[in-house]
C-alpha cells in the first residue's frame, strides 16, 4: 500500500499552492472558454462607420505626419 503524502509535500511537489489548487480545479472544470462563441464577428475597420460623422471609415483622411498626434479627417458631407 502507497504511504499518503502530507498536504505540505503535495503542495510543494505542485509549485506551490496555487498550482495545487490550479490543478485541483483543472480536474473538475477544465480549461478555461477562449473568444466569444456567441457573437457576430466584427465587421472590417474599413466598413465600419465613423463615431463623429457616420461615414464609412475607407472615405476618410487619417494623418499621421503631424509628430504625435494621429489626425483623422472626416469628409465634408455630414451622413444622413
Amino acid at each position: 500500500m502507497s504511504e499518503k503524502r502530507s498536504f505540505r509535500e503535495s503542495v510543494r511537489e505542485a509549485g506551490g499552492l496555487y498550482g495545487w489548487v490550479n490543478g485541483r480545479m483543472w480536474k473538475v472544470l477544465g480549461p478555461p472558454p477562449l473568444g466569444p462563441y456567441n457573437e457576430e464577428p466584427l465587421p472590417p475597420a474599413a466598413q465600419s462607420g465613423c463615431p463623429i460623422c457616420g461615414h464609412a471609415m475607407s472615405e476618410h483622411i487619417v494623418d499621421r505626419t503631424t509628430g504625435p498626434r494621429t489626425q483623422l479627417h472626416c469628409p465634408k458631407a455630414p451622413a444622413a
